[in-house]
């Protein structure tokens, strides 16, 4: 696990904060605001996108490893709306040679899952 949060600007712009990184398991968190609804006035999909494209960029990058997407597969289970709380949790689901393969769950404030995700991600040593 990393020691030190890298700073994700794409994240800090639509308003998403992480907590814990690297080491296979990472969390991103958001509040639905006005700027993320699509025209159903539920929250855009590419938003929900991006948040569990925070969470799991997190896993798996930290001090020892960098990691780098190849694919992400996500499953909208249920609709959100304006002021609802999300939750991202990604973890590792399985360490290949090269390679990790995640799993990543959106849940809102009552923990019933919004969105379900799965990862692959290319894993290289850092450099030091």
């Amino acid at each position: 696990m990393s020691t030190q949060q890298p700073v994700d600007r794409y994240a800090q712009f639509l308003g998403i904060e992480v907590s814990g990184h690297g080491g296979g398991r990472a969390v991103s968190t958001t509040t639905v605001t006005e700027d993320h609804l699509n025209p159903h006035d539920t929250t855009h999909g590419a938003f929900v996108f991006a948040l569990v494209g925070t969470a799991v960029a997190a896993a798996a990058n930290d001090d020892e490893h960098t990691g780098v997407a190849s694919a992400i597969h996500i499953d909208y289970l249920r609709p959100t709306r304006l002021g609802d709380a999300l939750r991202a949790e990604a973890t590792i689901g399985e360490r290949l040679p090269k390679e990790d393969l995640f799993v990543i769950r959106v849940t809102d404030a009552d923990d019933q899952v919004v969105a379900r995700a799965s990862a692959r991600f290319t894993r290289r040593a850092r450099a030091r």
